[in-house]
């Protein structure tokens, strides 16, 4: 049955991003995952989407959305590595606002899962 075959490889799928951390959380995953598909969007100004605009597109507060992007990115609280899959800038022409992109390893991370995925399609 082909439902089978999706819901075996969304497993596999969420396997494979317990593997970068076993305390990630589902949000937080649905975090990256945004992050993954949105990174390369603009507004209608041409200007790279905000923090704001991730959270209004997941349906996440943006406060909850950066505790998961500093957890994704470079460093968490305490001074504690984060996992390096995303980046996070302040944008030039709004400091309040922060702009966020995949690194190559998180790039390489969501090439990983949309493979996964598009084997069961």
């Amino acid at each position: 049955m082909s439902s089978d075959r999706l819901i075996r490889a969304y497993l596999e799928a969420n396997r494979r991003m317990m593997a970068e951390s076993k305390d990630m959380t589902l949000a937080t995953t649905v975090t990256f995952l945004g992050a993954a598909v949105w990174s390369d969007y603009q507004d209608s100004e041409g200007e790279p989407l905000t923090l704001e605009d991730l959270a209004v597109k997941v349906g996440m507060t943006p406060t909850t959305i950066s505790q998961h992007l500093r957890y994704l990115g470079i460093g968490y609280r305490s001074g504690r590595p984060g996992l390096g899959l995303v980046l996070t800038d302040i944008n030039p022409d709004n400091r309040r606002k922060k702009t966020f992109d995949l690194t190559p390893r998180g790039r390489g991370l969501a090439a990983q899962l949309a493979l996964i995925l598009r084997r069961a399609t």
